[in-house]
């Protein structure tokens, strides 16, 4: 269930990194919190620390992507907008619903799959265009 950082992930940008880092280690948390139970305080706290730190990872990974030249700076952002409407349908769902183990799974599935996928198609393009 757990990912973990793994240099597959790098960007050749250690700023890059170490937020692509930050973002595994809420994940791992969020699992940690799944094996013992999350509580309605704590998938609050979850769901506006990863807002909040997505939204500012994502302004400074598209502005040095576009600084960069990088070719997919565009649909990088595009991707980012898709993560923040569904980062917004999950926080919905928890303003609505509370918690649930079916909501649990999803928002952890997604993000899981979501970070992996993003980092390995496109935030790893920048190691073209980091040095240049």
């Amino acid at each position: 269930m757990a990912i973990a950082w793994s240099d597959d992930y790098s960007t050749g940008d250690a700023e890059i990194d170490k937020q692509h880092k930050q973002l595994f280690q809420y994940l791992s948390e969020l699992e940690e919190h799944m094996e013992t139970g999350i509580t309605e305080e704590y998938l609050g706290k979850f769901l506006n620390h990863l807002g909040i730190y997505t939204r500012s990872h994502f302004c400074y990974e598209e502005i040095l992507m576009r600084q960069k030249q990088n070719p997919i700076a565009k649909k990088n952002q595009e991707q980012h907008d898709k993560l923040l409407d569904a980062y917004k349908h999950y926080l919905h769902r928890f303003e609505v619903e509370g918690v649930s183990d079916d909501l649990i799974k999803k928002l952890h599935d997604f993000l899981v799959s979501w970070l992996v996928n993003h980092i390995l198609k496109i935030d790893t393009t920048l190691k073209d265009y980091v040095n240049k």
